[in-house]
């Protein structure tokens, strides 16, 4: 697992070079990323380590196994807070895993249940499958989510299919905090840069 931080700014000297002032830079330099135990905050759903500390993920369907990843981003030991964006922070997902949807491939199925009351029993009509019309990339990972303004808890869900058996999955994180500074006492502020935070992990898919 590796941590990455980056400042972007026209203005920077405003971190560096200021001294006391009416100005409060808010420059997110204590913000990071901290994974719920076992990846998933409900501890029916966490995944375990194998002996060298990497997660470990059991596929037991060969389309997509669904599995929800959970992290807090902290401000130290705080919800993270900007003037930009108030208590709910844009939290971006990658991961280094694709499959292909082919055309003619079967998107989904569908049954329709109901009570016949000549019958007098239920009874279940199978219509046509809906059809993939084109060749698709799709991604194991949703790409994006937004953190809970009380926690600062937000989570994503994975989804790699069975022929992935053996594979590693890397995951991504990432938040792009707004450098902003603005004086005491004042509602208006201004944007000088950019702290990206970025986290990593892995995922061995047996």
């Amino acid at each position: 697992m590796f941590k990455i931080f980056f400042i972007l700014s026209s203005t920077i000297f405003f971190l560096f070079g200021c001294k006391k002032s009416n100005f409060i830079i808010d420059d997110g330099k204590n913000i990071k990323f901290v994974f719920d135990e076992g990846l998933n905050e409900d501890p029916n759903y966490r995944l375990l380590k194998d002996s060298r500390g990497n997660y470990v993920f059991n596929l037991s369907k060969e389309n997509q196994n669904i599995q929800r990843i959970s992290v807090r981003l902290l401000d130290g030991d705080k919800v993270v807070y900007s003037k930009a964006n108030g208590y709910r922070q844009s939290i971006e997902w990658k991961s280094n895993l694709y499959w292909w949807l082919l055309k003619g491939d079967t998107v989904a199925s569908i049954t329709r249940t109901y009570f016949n009351p000549f019958l007098g029993a239920i009874q279940y009509v199978n219509y046509p499958p809906l059809l993939n019309w084109k060749d698709e990339l799709v991604t194991t990972i949703n790409s994006s989510s937004i953190t809970d303004e009380k926690t600062g808890r937000t989570s994503t869900v994975i989804a790699p299919i069975g022929k992935m058996k053996g594979d590693t999955m890397l995951i991504y994180v990432k938040y792009s905090h707004p450098i902003t500074k603005s004086e005491k006492g004042s509602s208006f502020f201004e944007s000088i840069g950019e702290r990206m935070i970025m986290d990593s992990l892995k995922i061995i898919l047996k």
